[in-house]
């Protein structure tokens, strides 16, 4: 149950963090801190989204494979 959950945590940062992102995007300013910014945080929205779906798979991968035993 723990893992479930620390799977839907990934889940979460992930689209909040390119959500974060895109409205950084749209502020088009001088700062280059603002560009970092939004580089971070899509860098961390596609980590956390693969890091989700890699899970994702492994888990549903091993349910079909109890299921098939």
């Amino acid at each position: 149950m723990n893992i479930k959950k620390k799977k839907e945590n990934l889940l979460m940062i992930g689209m909040f963090s390119l959500l974060i992102a895109f409205i950084l995007g749209r502020f088009e300013s001088q700062y280059p801190i603002i560009d970092f910014l939004e580089g971070m945080f899509t860098g961390i929205s596609i980590v956390m989204n693969l890091s989700f779906l890699v899970r994702f798979r492994l888990e549903r991968g091993m349910d079909d494979q109890i299921a098939d035993a």
